[in-house]
């Protein structure tokens, strides 16, 4: 698709462009009527032409804009103008899963962090009818907080329905992630969308999808026929729980899979225990932005908080700013988006959140961290 920086959209000036794929292209653009910045993902324009394409955009088009679910992209609007289509959603600057991703196996707090809430939000669409046909890494995106958002619902569908489509008979989707149906051009329920995830769940734990090969008919071939590679052949250290989750869903079989996908989020919660994952001292300044509390920890419920040399003779945690939090609010695991955010620990004072000794006070340890992660 030709370069459109600097065209005018409808009410969207199109100001730089984000990315580009078989589908679509992504621009950053400016509403002025709202003074915001967005996310315009635009189609291209001999999809316009197609006699069926612009009803059946529209159509999904508002299917999709009516999910609102804490971890979908929203949609904030869609429309034509100047022969393309597009799509205006929040502009998200952080980054992807992808991103995260450097060919080596992710924390597996983290892991079981994203897949939890890219499921829940697959369950949600699920139970309204909706297939996402193209999840991946790259349309998995992670805001400042670290939450993920699921973005590109429905583009798939709307695109592979088009003429030029349907007589060339192509696929439509991301061969390294796709499912055999799929491939195979089935109809598709939600087990597609389980089997693409556990593609990403593979990734996360091993660093490479399972399946590589120099074409894309090659990759749909291994897809289809080739055994499974177990995931402990990369990862020795992967637990034993943790894989049979993953070969569960990606049988080759639909069937073979978890009926849905929140049964496959309870396994990976079954099979990830919680706990907290010892950080280096530097990152004790981001403490706020990396954890999440599981739950309230006795000394957060029935005492004051413990003195830092009380707690080091208890054997709970020494008298180290971050391993005395722990020991006072109860267990705290790395959100998502702690990867994101390590690099600037650095440069951000360390806050002291030492128990007061006054009863009274027992409280000023949470007020302390609620205040420090709100960037007090």
């Amino acid at each position: 698709m030709e370069d459109l920086t600097g065209m005018r959209l409808g009410q969207y000036q199109v100001l730089a462009p984000l990315g580009e794929g078989g589908m679509a292209a992504v621009y950053k653009a400016y509403q002025p009527s709202v003074d915001r910045q967005v996310a315009l993902k635009i189609l291209p324009r001999h999809f316009a032409r197609d006699p069926e394409f612009t009803g059946r955009f529209e159509q999904e088009a508002k299917l999709i804009a009516k999910l609102q679910h804490v971890h979908i992209l929203p949609v904030y609007d869609f429309g034509e103008a100047e022969g393309y289509t597009y799509i205006a959603m929040p502009f998200i600057e952080t980054g992807t899963l992808a991103d995260l991703m450097h060919g080596q196996a992710m924390p597996l707090d983290q892991v079981r962090e994203i897949i939890a809430q890219v499921g829940e939000a697959l369950a949600y669409a699920h139970a309204r009818g909706l297939v996402h046909r193209d999840v991946k890494p790259s349309n998995i995106l992670i805001d400042h907080a670290g939450n993920c958002l699921l973005t590109d619902f429905g583009i798939a569908k709307i695109v592979e329905g088009t003429t030029k489509f349907t007589q060339t008979g192509a696929i439509i989707g991301t061969p390294a992630y796709m499912s055999p149906e799929q491939i195979r051009g089935d109809k598709l329920d939600g087990r597609s969308d389980q089997y693409s995830l556990g593609i990403v769940l593979y990734e996360m734990v091993t660093g490479r999808p399972p399946f590589h090969a120099e074409t894309p008919p090659a990759i749909f071939v291994k897809h289809l026929h080739d055994p499974l590679p177990p995931p402990s052949t990369v990862n020795p250290d992967l637990p034993e729980a943790l894989e049979l989750v993953i070969l569960k869903s990606l049988a080759k079989d639909p069937a073979a899979r978890y009926p849905s996908m929140r049964e496959i989020v309870q396994a990976l919660d079954r099979a990830i225990p919680r706990g907290l994952q010892e950080m280096a001292p530097s990152e004790a300044g981001l403490l706020p932005t990396l954890v999440r509390r599981t739950a309230p920890g006795p000394a957060a419920i029935s005492a004051p908080a413990q003195a830092p040399a009380q707690v080091a003779a208890d054997g709970r945690a020494a008298a180290h700013p971050v391993r005395h939090l722990v020991a006072a609010t109860g267990p705290l695991r790395p959100t998502v988006g702690a990867r994101f955010f390590v690099a600037r620990a650095a440069a951000r004072p360390a806050i002291d959140v030492a128990p007061r000794t006054n009863p009274s006070d027992r409280y000023n340890t949470n007020a302390a961290r609620k205040n420090f992660r709100c960037g007090a």
